[in-house]
Parts: structure tokens; sequence; C-alpha cells
């Protein structure tokens, strides 16, 4: 069994302190039981739309010393987001040349930590190491535990509830050596969806972008609101109940940019929301009082099914 460090990255503990019970809980003794553990010592990945579109040294400088931490745990890193998965991935990709894990290492040096990856075997006197593994929460729960797994453990099965699944931007952009879905057709989501009980519905430009992406949420609000309407209109019109993704990030755009453009709204969770509901959580852990869009009608239609 593959052994795992969380890295719940900066939005899920700040804004949605839900979605880490609801990682935990379903990652945990009453889940799935995995070889878990947390490291205190982990910063912000960095996040990818500023520190490696502005200054890539200090992104891979801040990158790297997370990536030492878990070297030194001697763990896969299991990231709950799309931007820390990118951001982390990509920096074990970019040390892998020389020139790089040599300059990054001059600098960790002074706080005595240094990258070399995992040894995985010796030829002669020589280690061979491999890059730390970072992998992404719906990766794990598809491939390590299974979908079959996810299916028998779901004994409050999500049923006559229509998802509309959001996959993200970082999710479907591959790096030079690694991606694990298939960018153009993903379906790892949707049949986790499934295997809770749901139906995934197909909608309109389901792989746009939330609207957040490459720091317009920051920048230029209103532009990000309006994109994330017109996710929301496509969604609206299959009668879905709900969205889910595996991004936090964009959990927070759906979440927030509804408030000026929709009085209800359409409830957004976190895909570990989802799995817990399915897998008998009382709803009260999840945190649904801090999302801005009630969750009300969802819970409302669960009870009733």
């Amino acid at each position: 069994m593959n052994a795992y460090t969380y890295f719940f990255g900066c939005v899920i503990p700040n804004r949605y302190p839900g979605v880490e019970y609801a990682v935990r809980w379903v990652t945990g003794k009453q889940g799935f039981d995995l070889d878990v553990v947390d490291n205190k010592g982990f910063s912000c990945c960095p996040v990818p739309g500023i520190f490696y579109s502005s200054d890539k040294d200090t992104w891979l400088l801040l990158a790297a010393r997370n990536l030492v931490l878990a070297q030194e745990q001697k763990r896969q890193l299991l990231t709950v987001c799309n931007g820390c998965l990118a951001s982390l991935l990509k920096a074990t990709e970019y040390l892998q040349e020389p020139k790089n894990m040599g300059k990054v290492n001059r600098v960790l040096s002074q706080i005595g930590k240094k990258y070399t990856g995992i040894p995985v075997r010796s030829e002669g006197k020589r280690k061979v190491f491999e890059p730390v593994k970072v992998r992404h929460y719906i990766e794990v729960m598809a491939t390590d535990i299974g979908v079959d797994a996810i299916q028998k453990a779901a004994n409050h099965p999500l049923k006559n509830l229509k998802v509309a699944v959001h996959y993200g931007c970082h999710y479907l952009r591959p790096t030079e050596h690694a991606q694990f879905d298939d960018p153009n057709d993903p379906v790892l989501l949707d049949k986790i969806v499934e295997a809770c009980g749901a139906v995934s519905v197909d909608y309109e430009d389901k792989l746009d972008c939330c609207g957040a992406g490459g720091g317009v949420r920051s920048h230029v609000v209103e532009l990000a609101n309006a994109l994330t309407q017109d996710k929301c209109v496509n969604i609206a019109a299959t009668g879905a109940d709900c969205i889910v993704t595996g991004c936090p990030f964009c959990l927070l755009q759906f979440d927030n940019a509804q408030r000026s453009f929709s009085k209800d709204g359409i409830p957004v969770m976190h895909v570990s929301q989802l799995q817990a509901l399915a897998m008998g959580i009382d709803p009260i852990s999840l945190g649904f009082d801090t999302h801005h869009v009630s969750a009300h009608s969802l819970l409302r239609k669960l009870r009733g099914s």
C-alpha cells in the first residue's frame, strides 16, 4: 500500500474547513483507512498563477522545499487542489535538470535541506533516485482505491442526484512527463460521482475554465464572474442539483461568483464531500454553512430519496 502525506494547500484550510474534514474522513479509519499523515512544515505550493508566471526562481525554491519535506517522510504528496498538483508536479520535472537542482540546493543548504528525490535502487556504487511523487486526490481515489471500492463503500448511494462535474484547468493540463486522465476527454471524476450513486450529467463547454484561472479572479473579477455565469447557465440547463469539482479554487469561484448573478445558485462542493455523503456522514460535519450558496435544496432532496 502506498504511503501519503496530506498537502491541503491554502484555500481549503482558510476557506472551506469542511472539505478538509471530508478528505480526512474519507481517507481515514471511517473510510478507506489509507496510510496518510500530516506535515506541519508545508507552505503554499506556491500558487502557479502568480509565482510561476512572475518569478520562476522563487517558485521553484518554495516548491522544492515542500518536496524535500515529503522526501524526508518517504511519502507521496496527496494534493487536494489542482493548482497545488500543477505547481508541485512541474517542480519535480524542473528539478530533474542538474542545473536547476544544484541552484535550488545551494539555497536549501542554508536551512539544512537538500532535494534528491527518493532512492529506488543502486547501480553499483551509484544510487538511482526518482522524483517525489505528487498525486491528486481524484487520481488516488480512482486508481489506488478503485471505482469498485468507492461504489461498495457508498452505503447511502446518492440516487436521483444529478451532478455537473467540473474538472478545472490545471487538472486537464498535462506536464512534460505526466498525466493521469485524458485532458481532452477526462473521465475519472465522472466515474467517482457515479460510483457514489449519482448521475453525472453532460453539459455544453464542460471543460471550460471556471472563470478564475490565470489570476483573472484577482484582477478582473467582472470578467471572471461572467465566465462563471456562462458555465452556470449551461449547467442549469441540465437540471443539475449541484456542481462537484476536485479543485478548491474552482469551488471558491463557483461559490462566490454566483452571488453576483443568481438569487439562489447551484450548490457546489468538493468531490470528497460528495463521497462522504454517499458513505453516510452527517452532513453537518461537512461545513456547508461556510459556503455562500446554500446546500439546503440538495440536502432536502437527499433526505427524501
